[in-house]
């Protein structure tokens, strides 16, 4: 039987971590459609709503996109512009990924810093309804900027000479 990459079949199989990862994005996902739902429902037919499911939803938002962006990376499925670097040279190419490579740890730094300055103003800080440390959605970055440089580094130690 032919499979083309686009057949279940020619998948790679997801990690353990992988289903983790998509598992609680389904979860979280379907948390905030419940919170947010019944918001609508509560301020459409009784004139009120639940302030809890706005903090709530606010905070499953925050961890269900640096998730996403996670796996999104792991799967090397983010786009891509390659306009002009499909036109390079081997040598420019692999001068270009190094650049690239370099700037994108670079910007990952400066995020991973910043989110763990707010982490640790966070601590001390809470949420208005819910009381819980604002330094909690500040992780969910610094989780996203931490796992993003290690898969940067994996995928860009060839170019700096680094085998397994």
């Amino acid at each position: 039987m032919h499979t083309t990459p686009d057949t279940p079949e020619a998948a790679p199989r997801k990690s353990r971590l992988g289903k983790a990862a998509e598992a609680f994005m389904a979860i979280t996902l379907a948390l905030m459609v419940i919170a947010v739902f019944s918001n609508v429902v509560l301020r459409y037919a009784f004139d009120t709503g639940l302030v809890i499911y706005e903090e709530l939803s606010r905070l499953l938002f925050v961890w269900l996109v640096c998730i996403g962006t996670i796996v999104a990376a792991a799967e090397d499925k983010h786009l891509a512009f390659t306009l002009v670097v499909d036109r390079l040279g081997p040598r420019m190419l692999r001068h270009c990924r190094r650049l690239a490579s370099a700037l994108g740890l670079a910007i990952l730094g400066m995020i991973a810093k910043g989110a763990w300055d707010q982490v640790l103003a966070g601590m001390h800080s809470f949420s208005p309804v819910m009381g819980y440390p604002l330094a909690l959605g500040s992780a969910a970055i610094l989780l996203m900027a931490a796992v993003m440089m290690i898969l940067l580094l994996k995928e860009a130690a060839p170019l700096f000479g680094f085998h397994r």
